[in-house]
């Protein structure tokens, strides 16, 4: 009998606590914070192939990233996956190909769900620049 209540007790302590600790912003259930996960060292090259670019950047934590693209600022309709480090990472890398040398792209960094680019707005580069 004091063993189930005992269990019991337990249980409810621990599901309080997961509770409160996900109601806290930046913070998740396994201590680290989203604060973490935010890109630096973003770096944008040419790429290996042909109209192809490279967008490289680090996190402090180990977490999932991709990258939203596209020609319109306001429509970043491609997505490209940091395919090498699918699982979470520090460090990463996308490749985006098939590009118009002379053309604006527009980009946002994805990290752990939360996209980043220079206050909100994405950032940008044409290939002939590069």
């Amino acid at each position: 009998m004091y063993v189930l209540i005992g269990i019991s007790v337990f249980l409810i302590s621990a599901s309080s606590v997961f509770l409160v600790i996900s109601k806290v912003p930046n913070f998740g259930i396994l201590g680290s914070t989203s604060s973490d996960c935010v890109p630096y060292n973003v770096f944008v090259s040419k790429g290996e192939k042909n109209f192809s670019v490279d967008i490289a950047w680090s996190t402090r934590a180990e977490c999932i990233g991709f990258v939203q693209y596209g020609r319109d600022r306001d429509n970043l309709d491609q997505v490209v996956v940091d395919i090498v480090n699918i699982r979470k990472s520090k460090s990463h890398k996308v490749t985006i190909e098939q590009l118009l040398t002379t053309e604006v792209y527009y980009f946002l960094v994805n990290s752990q769900e939360q996209a980043y680019g220079n206050n909100g707005v994405p950032l940008e580069f044409v290939m002939e620049n590069l």
